[in-house]
């Protein structure tokens, strides 16, 4: 049930982020999102972090802490999860317009 519940909340925060990113225009984020759509999460955190060094965008931190989390490295996510706090500790997928609030 947890499974079920992660990859849906995956689904949809990778379909919302995905509209921020043709929003910005970023490639590296683009590219980022390409990766880990295609489940190539090692490129898809080169990318992500790339876009994080010119921007610190909570969003980007976050999707570097999912890629890694894919990846197994759960301690070196769980980093990048605080990083995306230590940026903004109010950031909520809500917040930056990538997800809707449901009634």
């Amino acid at each position: 049930m947890k499974k079920v519940a992660l990859i849906i909340a995956l689904v949809v925060l990778f379909a919302a982020v995905s509209r921020a990113a043709v929003l910005t225009g970023d490639r590296e984020f683009m590219a980022g999102l390409t990766h880990y759509n295609s489940k190539n999460y090692k490129e898809a955190v080169k990318h992500f972090k790339e876009y994080a060094s010119r921007k610190p965008d909570p969003a980007a931190y976050y999707l570097i802490g999912y890629s890694l989390y894919e990846l197994g490295k759960f301690n070196e996510a769980d980093e990048y999860f605080k990083e995306a706090f230590f940026i903004d500790p109010e950031f909520s997928l809500e917040k930056a317009g990538l997800l809707r609030k449901t009634p």
